[in-house]
């Protein structure tokens, strides 16, 4: 939408602030809101929300609070965070109008299929946010603590906590002209941002472009807001030495889960991995990494993983086109690729997850909660990226430590053998009188950690999965890059989406319609594949939305349910950052993260 005027600039502010009476004026003066008045006129149903939408947007744009965005401190105040309520002196007419048409654009969605949706209703749900945000509504999610209100007091509270404590200078600054100002600008700004999520999420294509430079716009705010987490960089290295201490918890929570559970005797334990790669492992620090990696993974993995009853998948160093068509695609051979990955800047950048605070912290995301969504008590929660890195992410053991490790090997250094804290003061050394007197602050503390890492690993696990989160937040696409494999054939991608989560997390053994290169950009999953002749042995859903999911639980398969699948030959490999795996279409797969792992797909045809 050219010309719409979505940030002026306020000499106060730290940066440009959102004049919302002026963004509403532009979007009612645009082509697009007269082609989606034009469109709603033709839909059933469609000129009463239509007549909702003018009449909450001519409030909007008459400035029912009566005043420009830093026209006063107060006002100032809101206008840096973008939730100016434009209605507040007009009896919230404006917020209930917004209100309004919001709630009924969100049952036009939510009537019958999804796919059946028109995308008029998506649009005008669109506008309806874009309003809403105007208004400085609040999110309807906030008393479940998936709206703003829990994203203001995670992003009050908890942001000091984080990996990039001591370095929140500028928040204290702004905390400091009173907490009530800062909470206030905190929470209207995360209430705008997420009804522009939401319209980034559900919404149509028609006013997309108003709402990623609002987006945009709102998150400069966001950063200037939390100025101290713009400068943060690696973990602090005390959570890193707390979490290499952790770093085997995690297993051996799983471990005494499996121990403890009903298994088939004749099911193996897991063998040690071999991973899935083209070249010979390196010598020293890199080969002992990478077996104390490898032992890690076992703990984690399924029955008969790594061993006799499959086969490695094929590997291959940066192939040419000719090469992956004529040896891969067209024979439809599943093949781990490295070497493709090498112009990724999120290979170095997504190890840490202070700049994912400092890139999508505020923005809100579709979270899977519970084992997988085959599982019972599985559902799906709205949280911001922030909340959700901090909870389920940082907060699990290991975390800290791979990040670490990661981004040593992305600047050409060996990665390590061993902990940090293995590597502290000799044994024999003698405590000086000042850690004597220390010790029982730092036990206290030290339990303090354990109970709270205890709290953290009894808490669903968390996992963004199968979500377009690049089209969503276009800055982290930028540190993406599409695979060349993706060319062949007639060339269309269908999708791209994220998977990202803590160690432990599952997709369960399913098919997909089209070819996938699953790209590895931090941690490592382990990869199972089955050739779609296997389809009878892993025992599909007969109807409903699962018919290209298994019923076979591969972690514990019930093999007196499920006879044929113990018999059935599969492939499989531990995907390394990296590195990227073809699974060609029809080929059922199951996928387990070893560690906390961030993947990209990319679904074409």
């Amino acid at each position: 939408m050219a010309g719409a005027p979505v940030a002026a600039p306020a000499a106060e502010a730290e940066a440009p602030a959102v004049d919302w009476q002026e963004v509403v004026a532009a979007l009612q003066g645009s082509d697009e809101w007269t082609q989606l008045m034009t469109d709603l006129a033709g839909n059933a149903g469609g000129p009463s929300v239509a007549a909702l939408l003018q009449r909450a947007a001519a409030q909007a744009a008459a400035g029912g609070a009566g005043q420009a965005a830093g026209s006063s401190p107060g006002a100032a105040a809101a206008g840096r965070a973008g939730g100016r309520r434009l209605g507040s002196t007009s009896g919230g007419g404006s917020e209930r109008l917004a209100e309004a048409v919001q709630q009924v654009a969100w049952e036009k969605l939510h009537t019958g299929d999804w796919h059946a949706v028109a995308t008029v209703w998506r649009d005008a749900y669109v506008a309806a946010c874009i309003l809403a945000a105007a208004a400085g509504l609040p999110a309807r999610q906030e008393e479940a603590g998936e709206g703003p209100a829990g994203a203001a007091s995670a992003t009050a509270a908890s942001t000091p906590a984080g990996p990039w404590a001591g370095q929140q200078a500028g928040q204290q600054t702004a905390q400091q002209q009173g907490p009530g100002k800062w909470q206030q600008e905190a929470a209207a700004l995360a209430a705008a941002l997420w009804h522009l999520d939401m319209a980034a999420i559900m919404g149509g294509p028609l006013l997309r472009s108003l709402v990623d430079a609002l987006i945009e716009a709102l998150q400069r705010l966001w950063q200037a807001l939390h100025g101290g987490i713009r400068g943060a960089a690696a973990p602090s290295g005390e959570l890193r030495e707390r979490e290499q201490q952790g770093g085997q918890q995690a297993h051996a929570e799983q471990q005494g889960g499996e121990a403890g559970g009903e298994q088939e005797s004749e099911l193996p334990a897991a063998k040690r991995p071999r991973m899935a790669t083209s070249e010979a492992a390196a010598a020293g620090g890199e080969a002992a990494a990478k077996a104390a990696a490898g032992a890690a993974d076992a703990a984690l993995l399924p029955p008969w993983s790594l061993g006799p009853r499959g086969l490695p998948v094929a590997t291959a160093q940066l192939p040419s086109l000719e090469a992956f068509w004529r040896d891969y695609m067209s024979t439809e051979t599943p093949v781990v690729i490295s070497g493709a990955m090498e112009d990724w800047p999120a290979l170095r950048r997504w190890a840490d997850p202070a700049y994912l605070i400092r890139v999508a912290g505020p923005r809100t995301v579709p979270v899977e909660v519970g084992e997988h969504y085959l599982a019972d008590q599985w559902g799906q929660q709205l949280m911001t990226l922030q909340r959700f890195v901090e909870a389920h992410i940082v907060g699990r053991p290991g975390a800290a430590q791979q990040a670490q490790q990661q981004e040593q090997q992305a600047q050409g250094f060996p990665a390590l053998a061993a902990p940090r804290a293995a590597a502290a003061a000799p044994a024999a050394a003698v405590p000086s009188q000042e850690q004597q007197q220390g010790a029982p602050v730092a036990a206290a503390a030290e339990e303090a950690a354990q109970d709270q890492q205890e709290q953290q690993q009894k808490q669903p696990r968390a996992y963004l999965a199968q979500h377009p989160l690049f089209d969503q937040i276009p800055a982290l696409a930028a540190d993406i890059r599409e695979p060349p494999y993706c060319c062949l054939g007639q060339g269309e991608v269908q999708s791209i989406n994220a998977w990202f989560g803590p160690a432990g997390t599952v997709t369960p053994l399913h098919t997909d319609p089209h070819p996938n290169l699953l790209c590895q950009a931090v941690g490592r999953k382990y990869v199972r594949l089955y050739p779609p002749s296997a389809t009878p042995a892993m025992y599909p859903h007969a109807e409903g939305m699962h018919t290209n999911s298994g019923r076979v639980d591969v972690d514990s398969p019930d093999l007196q349910r499920f006879p044929l699948f113990g018999e059935t030959a599969f492939q499989d490999c531990v995907l390394e950052a990296g590195q990227m795996l073809f699974i060609p279409a029809g080929w059922w797969h199951y996928v387990k993260s070893t560690t906390v792992s961030f993947s990209v797909s990319y679904w074409w045809r």
